[in-house]
C-alpha cells in the first residue's frame, strides 16, 4: 500500500517503514496532533479502509490551533476567525461546512468602504478623495509588484521584501510617512499577514496565493473549532488521547514506536506527524535515528501545500509535484526537498 499525507493549514510529515500495514503489533496509523492536519489526515485514511487510529494530541482539546475561549460570557477566537475566498473563482471547502451543513453565524468583511473610513487621530475622518488617491497608487504599486514577482526565479535567489519592492516603485522610499500612507500601509500588510512589510517576502505573498473574492468573519458561539469537530466525529470515537505529549519516534524496519513525556510507548506500522512545523523546527520531538538530511529542508525551510503531493513508496521521502517548476532537479531547499529520482517515480503515487 502506498502511503499518502494529508495538508490542511500545516505541514503534515510521513514516516513509514517498509512492512505492511497489517504486519506490526500495535495500531496501524500513528497520528500525532489533533489539529486540521491531524483530523482530516485521519479522515481520508479512514475512508480508505483504514480504521485501526490512535491520535496522540499535546493539549486537551480537537482542532490544534482552532480554539475558544470564554470572555465575560462570550466565546473569543483565539485562532482562525475568517474563511478566506468565498464565490470566488475557485470554493474554499471549508465554506459549506461553515455556511451549509454547521450553520456556523457568519458575517461578510467588507472592505470596499476603506477610502471612507480613515480616522484622524483626533477626530473625524480624512478626505475621500486624498484617501482614495494615496489608496490607488498603493494599488499601482501591488500590481506592479505581481509583475516583478512572476519574473523572479523560483529559486526565491531573487526574492526581496515588499518594502524593497515599494522602494523599487518609488512609493515610500522611506517607509510610510503621512498618517494615512501608514493606515494604508498597515491594512494592506501588517493586518493581512501579522508581520511589516521590511520583513515580507514578496515572492510568497504576491500575488497572494489563496481562495478569491469575499471574506467572512465567524461568529458562533459554538466557536470555528466546530469544523474540526465535525469532520472528527465522523470517523473518530474513543480513540484520540489528548494531554499526551510526544517526545521521541523511533523508526525501523520493524516498526514505528512513539514514546511520549511519561515514558509511554506506542507502537504502529505507521505515525503521521501533524504538528505545527514550528514544533518540528524547535526539535520537541526527537527522531532515533535522527531523520536523512535530505527530509529535513521540508520543515526547516518554506514548503507550499500546492507542491506537495505525497510520500515515495519504501523511503522517508516526501514527493513533491514540480510540473510548474522548468527543471525539478534545480528545486531549491526552501521548497522542501526533491528527490533525485523523482521523475521515475510511479505516476500512481502522483494521483
Amino acid at each position: 500500500m502506498t502511503p499518502t499525507i494529508a495538508t490542511a493549514l500545516v505541514l503534515a510529515l510521513t514516516l513509514a517503514h517498509h512492512a505492511s500495514l497489517a504486519s506490526a503489533a500495535g495500531h496501524r496509523v500513528i497520528i500525532v496532533g489533533a489539529g486540521m492536519s491531524g483530523i482530516s489526515a485521519g479522515k481520508r485514511l479512514s475512508e480508505a479502509g483504514i480504521t485501526d487510529l490512535l491520535i496522540l494530541e499535546a493539549t486537551d482539546h480537537v482542532g490544534g490551533r482552532m480554539r475558544k475561549r470564554n470572555f465575560g460570557g462570550v466565546n473569543v477566537e483565539m485562532g482562525a476567525n475568517w474563511v478566506e475566498g468565498v464565490n470566488g473563482g475557485k470554493m474554499n471547502p471549508i465554506w459549506p461546512l461553515v455556511n451549509s451543513t454547521l450553520k456556523l453565524r457568519n458575517f461578510r468583511s467588507d472592505f470596499d468602504g476603506l477610502a471612507e473610513n480613515v480616522y484622524k487621530e483626533r477626530g473625524g475622518v480624512y478626505d475621500r478623495a486624498y484617501v482614495q488617491k494615496r489608496l490607488h497608487r498603493s494599488n499601482e504599486v501591488e500590481e506592479g509588484g505581481a509583475k516583478l514577482s512572476a519574473k523572479l526565479r523560483p529559486s526565491g535567489q531573487d526574492d526581496m521584501s515588499i518594502l524593497t519592492m515599494q522602494r523599487l516603485n518609488n512609493h515610500l522610499p522611506n517607509g510610510p510617512a503621512s498618517p494615512v500612507d501608514m493606515i494604508l500601509d498597515y491594512f494592506k500588510h501588517d493586518y493581512e499577514f501579522a508581520e511589516p512589510p521590511r520583513v515580507t517576502s514578496l515572492q510568497n505573498v504576491v500575488p497572494l496565493a489563496t481562495f478569491r473574492d469575499y471574506v467572512y468573519f465567524v461568529a458562533d458561539r459554538r466557536g470555528y473549532e466546530a469544523i474540526v469537530h465535525h469532520l472528527a466525529g465522523q470517523y473518530l470515537e474513543a480513540d484520540k488521547s489528548g494531554n499526551i505529549v510526544v517526545r521521541e519516534i523511533s523508526h525501523s524496519g520493524s516498526g514505528v514506536a512513539v514514546k511520549t513525556e511519561d515514558d509511554k510507548v506506542y507502537k504502529a506500522d505507521y505515525v503521521m506527524v501533524s504538528t505545527s512545523v514550528g514544533v518540528l523546527q524547535s526539535d520537541l520531538i526527537q527522531f532515533k535515528p535522527r531523520l536523512p538530511v535530505s527530509l529535513c529542508p521540508a520543515y526547516t525551510c518554506f514548503l507550499t501545500d500546492d507542491l506537495l503531493v505525497g510520500a515515495e513508496p519504501n523511503s522517508e521521502l516526501l514527493v513533491l509535484d514540480v510540473s510548474g517548476v522548468e527543471d525539478p532537479l534545480d528545486l531549491p531547499v526552501r521548497h522542501g526537498c526533491v528527490h533525485q529520482d523523482l521523475r521515475q517515480v510511479p505516476p500512481e503515487v502522483l494521483a
